[in-house]
């Protein structure tokens, strides 16, 4: 397959690949890589979305801690989303570069999901919360007590977590204009087009939040034995991942001009097809360990003497993004929270040398939380 160029200034082109062109010769009988492509990848996507589907089905129906099962539903939908766009990106090739970065989007409200139900595991409200994290201990060695605050510890992750679905959604936005405008430029990686300060910034951003996920989840875990953390990490980072190191071998690859056409594979079947057949391929294990890691066995009333809140509240607060943009607020909020923590220890000489934890457990006891 040939690859013609479109001025995009005076000095510089960007590489046009055909995405609709069909293999010289079929990979075996009548078949091309696309279509075996379509089938394969297509019945990996339906597998993984039937599994996913049933394991919704099981928590909705078993909807005893709305709490925690809202944030485990929407950390669900990331599988199937994956799933699904991956496969539209092999049936229709040219809609890739349009669709595939709104998966980094959902990918990042299902982390900010995570964050937010490792909140919850720990504790039931942010009052108790900020209890919690003001009374942990936090082991830092550059710092001179080999200690840090707990709490601004904490308040510090979750700006690392939350700056990425801000990141993302801006990335997304950005990709679509840049390469409805013809200065993205998909296939290459070059200081004059959109695409490689995007990435750059959008790796960077993805990066931060997973490292701040998995030093929260280190911090946490002898908190949270008795929910299985390790697993439900396994699993989600499994899915986020596989993703990020796929899409950087295969950024590498297409930039050193390594995936050429040959007379059974197009350019759209080496650059599109094959990535998202893996993904495809890649979801059907992970939907089955997503049934261990985020078993609704512990959620049946039998199990915890609880009530069941109705399959319809369920779907409600699964598609409700409120948790997430309150969490958004709160990275406004908090700075003024902490100052006004601060200007009521200096105001209270009876808490002189003693913990954040000492004086907002006084605090939230006094406005009877």
């Amino acid at each position: 397959m040939g690859a013609h160029h479109s001025k995009t200034d005076k000095d510089h082109t960007c590489p046009v690949h055909s995405l609709a062109e069909d293999a010289k010769k079929p990979l075996f009988g009548d078949t091309s890589f696309y279509e075996f492509n379509k089938i394969l990848s297509g019945s990996c996507a339906a597998f993984a979305c039937l599994i996913m589907a049933g394991f919704i089905i099981m928590h909705i129906t078993h909807y005893s801690k709305p709490n925690e099962q809202s944030k485990i539903l929407k950390i669900s939908l990331l599988l199937p989303s994956y799933a699904v766009i991956s496969f539209l990106s092999v049936a229709f090739p040219s809609a890739f570069v349009y669709v595939s970065p709104w998966l980094e989007f959902i990918q990042s409200i299902s982390l900010g999901a995570f964050f937010l139900l490792m909140c919850q595991f720990v504790s039931d409200s942010d009052a108790k919360r900020d209890v919690f994290f003001a009374s942990l201990e936090i082991k830092n060695k550059r710092s001179p007590t080999g200690r840090v605050d707990g709490l601004i510890w904490f308040r510090r992750r979750w700006v690392m977590i939350f700056q990425y679905p801000v990141v993302s959604l801006i990335a997304a936005i950005a990709t679509d204009i840049t390469q409805a405008a013809g200065i993205y430029c998909e296939w290459v990686s070059v200081p004059y087009f959109a695409r490689l300060w995007i990435s750059i910034i959008l790796n960077v951003s993805t990066a931060i939040a997973v490292t701040s996920v998995l030093k929260f989840y280190e911090a946490l875990k002898s908190h949270t034995k008795e929910h299985k953390p390790l697993a439900k990490l396994v699993a989600f980072k499994a899915v986020v991942g596989l993703g990020f190191l796929q899409k950087i071998i295969f950024w590498i690859l297409t930039d050193a001009k390594v995936l050429n056409p040959t007379d059974t594979l197009t350019y759209a079947d080496l650059n599109i097809g094959i990535p998202n057949l893996l993904t495809c391929i890649e979801m059907v294990p992970l939907s089955l360990f997503f049934l261990f890691a985020y078993s609704w066995n512990p959620y049946n009333i039998r199990n915890n003497g609880l009530t069941y809140h109705g399959a319809g509240r369920a779907l409600i607060d699964m598609l409700n993004v409120k948790d997430i943009l309150d969490a958004l607020l709160f990275i406004f909020t908090m700075d003024s929270e902490h100052r006004s923590f601060a200007k009521s220890r200096s105001q209270a000489p009876e808490y002189a040398g003693s913990s954040d934890y000492a004086l907002l457990e006084d605090h939230y006891q006094a406005r009877g939380v």
